[in-house]
């Protein structure tokens, strides 16, 4: 009896040590450019655009312009953005070292009813980590923060970080 006494104390004060341990919260995990280093290439590299689709064709000045200010994303690659309305900013990457021009295929945009500096874009010319901040065609379920890898070809998600419900709510979403 005094076996089976021992053993369960001894199993008692197992399960309140266990339970007693400080639970260790998960650390959220936030991407940040030095994680993403891009490929280091000689600075003053700039290429002519190839402009060979109607979206190219219909910015050529503005792709052409900001291409010869020089690379400013991801090693090589030149970011360029300008407004496309009230609330909207559109953007396209040029690789300044073959003129290829990405086409991202869509535009960011603020929360309806929200001002221009909800939206926008974070990037580094030794990082291919992009973080945007906006809506893609302005719906609420869209809104946040973007955490975006360049591969060379395309943006992929890393991970988003949404507009609460109460904040779009506030700012007229549907």
């Amino acid at each position: 009896m005094n076996n089976l006494r021992f053993t369960l104390t001894a199993f008692a004060f197992a399960v309140a040590s266990v339970l007693a341990q400080p639970v260790q919260a998960q650390q959220g995990w936030t991407p940040a450019a030095a994680d993403y280093p891009a490929v280091k290439v000689p600075v003053g590299l700039t290429s002519e655009p190839i402009i060979n689709s109607p979206a190219k064709a219909y910015f050529r000045t503005r792709l052409r312009e900001g291409s010869s200010q020089g690379m400013n994303f991801g090693g090589h690659y030149a970011l360029l953005q300008w407004g496309c309305g009230d609330g909207c900013t559109t953007f396209f990457i040029v690789d300044e070292l073959n003129g290829h021009v990405y086409e991202p295929g869509y535009n960011l945009t603020a929360p309806k009813n929200g001002a221009d500096e909800n939206i926008g874009f974070q990037y580094r010319p030794d990082s291919r980590l992009l973080v945007m901040q906006g809506c893609h065609s302005n719906s609420a379920s869209t809104c946040g923060k973007y955490y975006m890898l360049w591969t060379g070809s395309k943006l992929e998600t890393l991970d988003r970080e949404p507009l609460t419900t109460t904040i779009a709510a506030v700012r007229g979403m549907q």
